[in-house]
């Protein structure tokens, strides 16, 4: 049988549209991602949510949810003390670089973790609100508990390798919903774009702030092992979906992905298949090592890895980035609260000659009729009478 050529170019047109397409969407079946619903934990899609995988710095989300549960249970505030210790110091990238015994106030440090992922801070973090990073992370654990986080456990605070540290697109979706439900006065610093210190500026490799409409969070994550992970979170109108994203080969490919199920969920609200909440007894795969895949010569050298605060992406979900806010601004010290007891603790007992940063004392003006003026032959000479300023 003879074709006309019109009729073979078409074929091959066709067959070159399809494979993209279809290779794509076979690529997004591959790996663990689910979207869901914050206002009720509804599953709007998913895929392996229940596989074990390594959280990477999505580890970080767990950090600070126990940060923010200690503040709440009045155990230190957000102006208390966070030092960066030797152990904090020696941890490698990414970091800031702080000096040990730099002074940091909690609020800072948290948006340092948030925002610049910074591993020597999490230590820091741990370490002064829990007495060492050992005791934090059986903290940590007890949360996954309490949580009902089924396929979860933990071995460091900043998700740098471990073996024994791992979690799932499911229990990753409940830690982020419990996040923004039991704190919503701290959401704000999930969808900080770039802090600023007084020498450099960092910006969040969220590459969905400022490209996505209703963009507002929350974390990401890389390690070889893992891939790149991402925990992403939008608002439209009255309604609030996270999207979690593990295992991908970039961060502009687990941006894009991001994209398109949140823009998919926000379209077909009705398309509802479970629920994170009942169904945390169901267990899938063990955590996959992904070095051999992901960190060899050739798929580092084929990625696209464009510093967050530049990122060029040619997709139909994502827009070209808008500065909405300028950076927020980081410095040290600041410290205005008491420290936590651990901390006290901690610092007192390895430096006991070191003053433990404390809350300053409110000032009382002395009442100037009770001060009684000195006579002008007075040895000291005439002394003046102290006199309140007037209100301003």
């Amino acid at each position: 049988m003879k074709f006309s050529s019109g009729f073979i170019s078409a074929v091959i047109l066709f067959s070159y549209i399809l494979v993209p397409v279809w290779s794509h969407a076979d690529e997004r079946r591959q790996n663990p991602y689910l979207v869901i619903d914050v206002s009720d934990g509804s599953i709007i899609s998913a895929n392996r949510e229940f596989d074990r995988w390594y959280p990477a710095s999505l580890t970080k989300l767990m950090t600070a949810y126990v940060i923010m549960k200690a503040i709440s249970n009045n155990e230190l505030n957000i102006g208390s003390p966070v030092r960066i210790s030797k152990r904090a110091r020696n941890m490698p990238p990414s970091r800031m670089g702080y000096k040990t015994g730099t002074l940091l106030r909690v609020d800072t440090a948290l948006k340092i973790l948030i925002v610049k992922s910074a591993n020597d801070v999490a230590v820091a973090l741990a370490e002064s609100v829990a007495g060492s990073v050992e005791k934090f992370v059986e903290r940590m654990n007890h949360a996954a508990i309490s949580l009902g986080l089924t396929e979860s456990h933990f071995s460091n605070p900043n998700g740098l390798h471990s073996s024994r540290q791992y979690s799932s697109a499911r229990d990753l979706a409940v830690l982020s919903r419990r996040l923004l439900l039991d704190f919503p006065e701290y959401s704000y610093w999930f969808a900080i774009s770039a802090i600023r210190t007084s020498v450099k500026t960092h910006y969040s490799y969220n590459l969905l702030l400022e490209r996505f409409d209703g963009a507002n969070g929350m974390k990401t994550g890389f390690i070889c092992a893992s891939g790149y992970n991402m925990v992403a979170s939008a608002k439209r109108g009255k309604r609030q979906l996270i999207a979690i994203i593990l295992g991908e080969k970039s961060q502009t490919h687990r941006a894009v992905l991001a994209a398109r199920l949140l823009n998919e969920a926000f379209a077909s609200p009705e398309q509802l298949i479970g629920n994170i909440l009942t169904s945390g007894n169901k267990k899938g795969a063990e955590p996959q090592n992904q070095r051999s895949l992901l960190c060899s010569p050739k798929a580092v050298k084929a990625r696209y890895e464009p510093g967050p605060g530049s990122a060029v992406i040619d997709s139909p979900h994502l827009n070209k980035r808008k500065i909405s806010r300028q950076p927020t601004g980081i410095q040290t010290g600041g410290v205005d609260s008491e420290p936590s007891k651990a901390y006290a603790e901690l610092f007192n007992a390895s430096q006991p000659n070191v003053a433990i940063p404390t809350k300053r004392p409110h000032y009382v003006p002395v009442n100037p009729v009770l001060v009684q003026k000195q006579p002008d032959n007075s040895p000291a000479g005439p002394i003046p009478v102290p006199i309140l300023r007037p209100a301003r």
